[in-house]
C-alpha cells in the first residue's frame, strides 16, 4: 500500500516542475518582464502586451506602406526559372500600375533580375500603357518612374550575398558590379543598403558600404535574443560600426521588427480576392501598436507590404491598397493617423530629423550565429551544405580575380588588346561569381535544379575568364570570336588552368594540354607555357602538363633545359610536372619545343621518372619535401598523429548523427543532439525512478529483496537511515555517474539504427528492462527510502545535463573505430599518404614542393544521409577562434553552455586557434568545443525538411573534396601565408612565338615612375620604384604631392580601393586599409617623387 506521506511529499516535485515550466515558457504567459538571457519557447517576439500596458497610439502617427517584392536569385527554381515564371510579370505589371497613378510607390532590391529584364526587354516597346505611352520602351518607363520617385531601387549590390561566407574581394566586387549595372542600365544610383533575407549579418558589411557612398542599411534577420534586446529598448534603429575595422564610419541601420513579408495572409492579394477594409485597417493598427514601441519615438511606422515573388497580380494589390488609404481618411479611429505609400528613402528621410537630434545606439559587433527561434534553431547547417558549390564559387573567384589583375598589368604595360571587349566579358564573369555568392547559392540552400544552374554558370565564367587571360597575354585579331566560343559548354579550355584546382569529378582539369596539332612525334610546332602571378611576392608553383610527343623538350626563355620533376607515359601522351619560380606581379615562361631547335635539351621520353615509390599499407608514414619532415602515426578511432619539428597535431574524421524523427536538421538548421539524448535519458530516468520506487514500496522494513531472497543486506546499510549524510552522498554519486554514463553510452556506443528505434518508441524494452531491474536491485539492496531515491534520480538528471553541456565533444562520434592503414607515395613533386576511413570517405595527407611548410589534409567525402561530417584537429590549448575574410581577423569564442550548432562560425579563408593555423580554399564552418580543438564542417546530407522555405530535403550525393592547409610553423604570419594559398598562379599555353621573357608589373617599360604596387599598412604605403628603392610615404603626403595625378584603374585593381570619390580617370581621395592592395599608374614627374622619397629618408 502506498503511504499518504509519499503522496504528500510528491506535491513538492509537482510544484517544482510547474515552476520550471513557467520559467522556461514564452514571456506572453508571464505577468512580469523576463530577462533577455532566459530561453523562451515558441516564436520570439517584441515586448508583449503583458509586459507593457496598452496605451493609445501616439497622435500624428504616419504609417508608411512599402510595396515590394523579394526575389531570390535562384532557390526552389533556377535564376532564369524564376524570371520567366514570375519576376518578369512582376516588373512589367508593377511598372504599369505605377504609371497609371503617381501616388503609388514600389521598391525593388534584386538588381540581377533588373539587369536580366533590361537585357531582355529594356529596349522593347512596352505595348501595355495607354495611348502614345505604349511606344515607350521599358527602360524609358522605368527611368521616368525613378525620376518621379515612384520606383526605387535599393541595395545597389548585384545580389544579396551571404555575409559570413563571402570574402573581402567578393564583397567589393558585388557592390561595384551592382553600381555599374545600375548606372549602365538606368543611369541611377542608391544610398540605401538592402540585406533583408541574409542568414545573419556580419560587421564587414557596414565597413564596405560606409566607404562606398551608403548612408542607410536595412536588415531583416537578427537572432531572436538580439531582436528581443533591441526591441525592448526601442533601438531597432541604431548606428552600426564595424569593431574590427578601425576608423570606419558608422552606418545608420534600420532593422525590420518582423519578417520582411506581409502583415498577414489577408494582405496576400496574389492569392486572395477579398479586400475587407475594416479588417485590414484593424490589422494595420495592431501592427502599428506593436512597432511604435520598438523604434525611437519619431512618429513614423514602416509597414512592409510584400513578400517572396509577390505583386504578380499588381492591379489587384494596388487597387486594394488604394481603397485602404482612401478609407483611412474617413475612418474615425484613424483621425490622428495617416496612411500613405512610401519608398524606403521617403520613410528614412521622414525619421532623419528626429535621429539627428537624438543620440542613437551604437553597435560594434555583428549578428551571428543566426537563431530565428529558441530551442537550438541555429542556421549553422548553411556552413556545410553543398560543399562542392562552395568550392566551385571560390575556384572561379580565384580565376576571375587573377585575370582581372592580369588584364590590368598587361594594359599598364601598354600591350595592344581590345580592352573594351575584354572588360565586357570580364564583367560577365564577375556577375556570375556574384550570383554564386547569393545567400541561397553558396549556402547550399537550393534545389538540385538551381544547384545545377549555379554550377553551369560558374564553370562558364571560369572558361571565359581563362580565355580572357589568353587574349590579354597574346592579343589576337579575333578576340571576340575566341572569347565567345568559351561560352559553349562543349568548348573545354585545356590550354589554361588554375594551378590550385583539384576537381573531384574532373569537370575542371588540373593540368595543361599541348594539343596534338601543336606537337606530335612526327611534327612539333611547339608552344609556350606562361605562368602568371598576381601576388606581391614571388611564388614557386608546380605546373602539370600533358604532351603528345616523346621527342619534345622543355627549355626556359634563354634556351636552357628545364629539368622536370616527374615524367610519365600516360596512354599515348606524356604527363610532365615541373616547378617554376614566378616573380611578384609577373610572369614566367617555358617553351615546349622541337629537339631540332634545342639540341642540348633532353627529350621527354629519355626522362621518364617512375611515378612514385609506393609503400605498402602500414600504420605509420613519413612525408618529406623541401627539408620538411612529417611523421604520421595511426591511432585508434581513426586518429592520425601528425608530428613535425616538435609540434604534434591530431587529425580525426567524425560525424554528427541527425535523427530525422527528433528535431530533424535540414538545409538550414543544424540541431544539437540534446533532445535526442534527452529522450534516451527520459526512458533511462523513468525506468530508474520506477525501479527505485518499487524497491521502496515493497522492501521498506525488510532485510531482503523480493524475488531475490538469496541477496542479503546488512541491518544498517548505507543510506537506510534517513538522517545519514553518507547515504545522500552515495545516492548522488550513483545517480551522477549513471546519468553521465547513459549519455556517453547513447552518444558513442549505441548504433544509429537503435537510437532511431528508441526515439520512435520501438525496442525500448532493451533499454528499459535492464535499467529497471538494476534500479530495483540497488534500491532494495541499499534499502533506500523515498528521499534517497529522489536524490538519486535528481542527480542522474544533473549528470545528464552536465554531460551534455560540458561534454559537447562527445556528441559526435568517430567515423571508424579502427586504426587507419596508409598507402604512401613519394615523388619529387609531392609526398602523399592516403587512407580509407569508410566506404565513402577517404583522407589524404600531402606535402608538396611549392609549399613544403603547409601540410594538405584533404578529405574526399560521399556524405551518407543524415550525417554531418567534420574534420577534427587538436593542438595546444588555444581557446579563442580567429577568422580571416581577406580584410581583418575577427575573434570568436562561444560560451561553454552554448549548444554545439551555436558554436560554428563561418571561416571564408583562415581559421586560427592558438598556434594552430588552418587555411582553406573554400568557405567552411569551424567550431572549438574545448581548448585546442578545432572542428571543421566539411559535408552534410539531410532527408528531413526544416521548413524554412526550401520545398525539398537537401539530399546531397555529389562528392566533395575539402582540403585543409595546416601550417607547420608556429611563428608564421597567417595572413601572408593565406595570401599565398588563396592567390594561386594561372598557367596558359600560348603560341611558341609569344613574348615570354620574365617580367614583373613592378618593372614597367614606361619611363620613370609609371607603376607602383601598393599594399596598405595602417596609414602608410610601401612604394616600389623603378629606381630600385623602397620607402614609406604617408597617404597624406602622397595625395598632397600628386593631387590630381593619381589615376586609379578601379576595375582592374588587385583588390577594389575604398575611395570617397572613385572614377575611371581620377581619384581625389584614396583610402587604403590594412589588407587591401591595388595597382596604380602615377603620371607624375619622377624627380618630384624621388625628391619626396629623399626627404622622407632624411626625416
Amino acid at each position: 500500500m502506498v503511504s499518504r506521506r509519499y503522496l504528500r511529499s510528491g506535491k513538492t516535485l509537482v510544484l517544482a516542475a510547474v515552476a520550471l515550466a513557467v520559467l522556461w515558457s514564452n514571456p506572453q504567459v508571464l505577468p512580469v518582464n523576463k530577462p533577455s538571457w532566459m530561453p523562451r519557447f515558441g516564436e520570439p517576439g517584441p515586448p508583449t502586451d503583458r509586459q507593457q500596458p496598452q496605451e493609445p497610439l501616439p497622435r500624428n502617427l504616419t504609417l508608411h506602406l512599402l510595396p515590394h517584392s523579394h526575389s531570390d536569385i535562384g532557390w526552389n527554381l533556377s535564376f532564369e526559372g524564376y524570371y520567366h515564371t514570375s519576376v518578369r510579370q512582376v516588373l512589367r505589371r508593377a511598372s504599369a500600375e505605377l504609371w497609371s497613378d503617381r501616388a503609388r510607390r514600389f521598391t525593388w532590391g534584386d538588381l540581377a533580375f533588373l539587369d536580366m529584364w533590361m537585357e531582355d526587354e529594356g529596349d522593347t516597346a512596352n505595348g501595355v500603357l495607354a495611348g502614345a505611352d505604349a511606344a515607350l520602351t521599358w527602360r524609358q518607363v522605368l527611368k521616368e518612374l525613378m525620376l518621379r520617385g515612384q520606383w526605387e531601387v535599393v541595395g545597389g549590390t548585384y545580389v544579396s550575398p551571404d555575409e559570413g561566407l563571402t570574402t573581402w574581394w567578393a564583397h567589393n566586387t558585388i557592390v561595384d558590379a551592382g553600381h555599374r549595372t545600375l548606372a549602365t542600365q538606368l543611369n541611377a544610383t542608391t544610398r540605401v543598403g538592402w540585406q533583408i533575407d541574409n542568414f545573419g549579418h556580419h560587421n564587414t558589411v557596414p565597413h564596405v558600404l560606409s566607404n562606398t557612398g551608403y548612408s542607410w542599411l536595412v536588415l531583416g534577420r537578427m537572432a531572436y535574443r538580439d531582436l528581443y534586446d533591441f526591441a525592448s529598448k526601442s533601438t531597432l534603429q541604431f548606428e552600426w560600426r564595424s569593431s574590427e575595422h578601425e576608423g570606419t564610419n558608422g552606418l545608420r541601420t534600420h532593422f525590420l521588427a518582423e519578417h520582411y513579408g506581409l502583415p498577414s495572409t489577408a494582405f496576400d492579394f496574389d492569392h486572395t480576392n477579398v479586400c475587407d477594409e475594416d479588417v485590414l485597417l484593424g490589422e494595420l493598427q495592431q501592427l502599428a501598436r506593436r512597432h511604435v514601441r520598438q523604434y525611437p519615438a519619431h512618429g513614423h511606422v514602416l509597414i512592409m507590404m510584400g513578400d517572396d515573388f509577390r505583386f504578380v497580380r499588381a492591379a489587384r494589390a494596388f487597387g486594394c491598397l488604394d481603397r485602404l488609404i482612401s478609407a483611412s481618411r474617413k475612418h474615425e479611429s484613424w483621425r490622428d493617423m495617416k496612411l500613405q505609400y512610401s519608398t524606403m528613402t521617403e520613410y528614412l528621410d521622414s525619421v532623419q530629423p528626429h535621429l539627428d537630434a537624438h543620440a542613437m545606439r551604437v553597435h560594434g559587433g555583428d549578428f551571428y550565429p543566426y537563431q530565428d527561434k529558441p530551442v537550438e534553431q541555429y542556421w549553422s547547417g548553411i556552413l556545410g551544405s553543398r560543399p562542392y558549390l562552395k568550392w566551385l564559387v571560390r575556384d572561379t573567384e580565384q580565376i576571375v580575380q587573377h585575370v582581372e589583375a592580369l588584364v590590368a598589368m598587361q594594359r599598364m604595360r601598354g600591350t595592344r588588346a581590345a580592352w573594351s571587349t575584354l572588360e565586357l566579358h570580364l564583367e560577365f564573369c564577375r556577375k556570375q561569381v556574384a550570383i554564386g555568392y547569393h545567400h541561397d547559392a553558396i549556402t547550399g540552400t537550393c534545389t538540385d535544379d538551381a544547384f545545377a544552374d549555379y554550377v553551369e554558370r560558374l564553370r562558364t565564367a571560369a572558361r571565359v575568364a581563362l580565355r580572357i587571360g589568353h587574349v590579354a597575354l597574346q592579343p589576337v585579331d579575333d578576340a571576340e570570336q575566341q572569347i565567345s566560343a568559351a561560352y559553349n559548354a562543349d568548348q573545354h579550355i585545356g590550354s589554361a588552368y588554375n594551378t590550385a584546382t583539384r576537381d573531384v569529378d574532373n569537370a575542371a582539369r588540373d593540368w595543361l594540354e599541348i594539343a596534338p596539332a601543336q606537337c606530335t612525334d612526327s611534327a612539333c610546332v611547339g608552344a609556350a607555357v606562361v605562368v602568371t602571378n598576381t601576388l606581391l611576392a614571388a611564388q614557386d608553383v608546380v605546373v602539370r602538363l600533358r604532351v603528345h610527343s616523346g621527342s619534345a623538350v622543355l627549355v626556359d626563355e634563354t634556351g636552357v633545359a628545364v629539368q622536370p620533376v616527374h615524367v610519365q607515359a600516360v596512354d599515348s601522351a606524356y604527363s610532365v610536372e615541373f616547378v617554376v619560380s614566378v616573380p611578384a606581379l609577373g610572369a614566367r615562361g617555358v617553351v615546349v619545343g622541337n629537339r631540332t631547335l634545342y639540341a642540348d635539351a633532353p627529350m621527354l621520353r629519355d626522362q621518364i621518372i617512375t611515378a612514385a615509390q609506393i609503400e605498402q599499407t602500414s600504420l605509420r608514414a613519413e612525408l618529406h619535401q623541401g627539408g620538411v619532415h612529417v611523421r604520421l602515426r595511426s591511432e585508434r578511432n581513426g586518429v592520425v598523429r601528425i608530428e613535425s619539428g616538435g609540434r604534434v597535431v591530431r587529425h580525426q574524421m567524425r560525424s554528427y548523427f541527425t535523427n530525422p524523427y527528433v528535431q530533424s536538421s535540414g538545409a538550414y538548421i543544424m540541431h544539437s543532439f540534446n533532445l535526442m539524448y534527452s529522450i534516451v535519458f527520459w526512458i533511462f530516468g523513468g525506468m530508474l525512478a520506477s525501479g527505485l520506487a518499487l524497491a521502496w514500496l515493497v522492501h521498506v522494513g525488510t532485510r531482503h529483496i523480493l524475488w531475490l531472497r538469496h541477496v542479503r543486506v546488512p541491518c544498517s546499510p548505507i543510506g537506510a537511515n534517513g538522517t545519514s549524510t553518507a547515504g545522500s552522498v552515495v545516492a548522488a554519486a550513483i545517480g551522477s555517474v549513471c546519468g553521465a554514463i547513459s549519455v556517453l553510452y547513447a552518444a558513442q556506443k549505441v548504433s544509429v539504427d537503435r537510437l532511431d528505434d528508441w526515439t520512435r518508441g520501438h525496442g525500448v524494452f532493451l533499454l528499459a528492462a535492464p535499467v529497471f531491474c538494476a534500479a530495483y536491485v540497488v534500491g532494495g539492496a541499499l534499502r533506500w527510502r523515498k528521499r534517497r531515491a529522489c536524490v538519486c534520480v535528481a542527480s542522474t538528471a544533473l549528470g545528464v545535463f552536465l554531460a551534455l553541456a560540458l561534454g559537447r565533444a562527445w556528441q559526435s562520434r568517430a567515423m571508424t573505430f579502427r586504426s587507419l592503414q596508409f598507402t604512401v607515395e613519394h615523388s619529387d613533386v609531392c609526398s602523399t599518404a592516403r587512407a580509407q576511413v569508410t566506404e565513402g570517405t577517404s583522407v589524404e595527407f600531402r606535402l608538396c614542393a611549392d609549399t613544403p611548410y603547409l601540410l594538405q589534409a584533404s578529405t574526399l567525402v560521399h556524405a551518407p544521409n543524415n550525417r554531418e561530417i567534420i574534420a577534427r584537429l587538436q593542438h595546444g590549448r588555444g581557446r579563442t577562434l580567429e577568422l580571416f575574410d581577406g580584410a581583418s581577423m575577427r575573434q570568436r569564442r562561444a560560451s561553454m553552455w552554448t549548444p554545439v550548432p551555436g558554436t560554428f562560425y563561418p571561416a571564408p579563408l583562415l581559421a586560427r586557434l592558438g598556434e594552430l593555423s588552418v587555411h582553406v580554399r573554400q568557405p567552411v564552418g569551424v567550431s572549438s568545443l574545448s581548448a585546442g580543438m578545432l572542428d571543421v564542417l566539411v559535408h552534410r546530407s539531410m532527408t528531413a525538411n526544416d521548413f524554412r522555405g526550401l520545398k525539398r530535403p537537401l539530399i546531397d550525393k555529389h562528392p566533395a573534396r575539402a582540403t585543409l592547409f595546416v601550417d607547420l610553423r608556429p611563428d608564421a604570419d597567417p595572413v601572408a601565408v593565406n595570401n599565398r594559398v588563396n592567390t594561386p598562379p594561372l598557367a596558359f599555353v600560348l603560341p611558341p612565338h609569344a613574348n615570354i621573357s620574365p617580367h614583373s608589373a613592378l618593372h614597367s617599360a614606361v619611363p620613370h615612375l609609371s607603376l607602383v604596387g601598393i599594399r596598405a599598412e595602417s596609414d602608410s604605403v610601401d612604394m616600389r620604384l623603378l629606381a630600385h628603392r623602397s620607402t614609406d610615404i604617408s597617404m597624406h603626403e602622397l595625395l598632397r604631392n600628386t593631387a590630381g595625378a593619381v589615376r586609379v584603374h578601379g576595375d582592374w585593381s588587385l583588390c577594389n580601393v575604398s575611395a570617397v570619390q572613385r572614377t575611371e580617370t581620377q581619384a581625389s581621395h584614396v583610402h587604403l586599409r590594412s589588407g587591401e592592395q591595388a595597382l596604380f599608374r602615377l603620371q607624375v614627374d619622377y624627380d618630384r617623387i624621388s625628391g619626396l622619397s629623399e626627404k622622407q629618408h632624411k626625416n
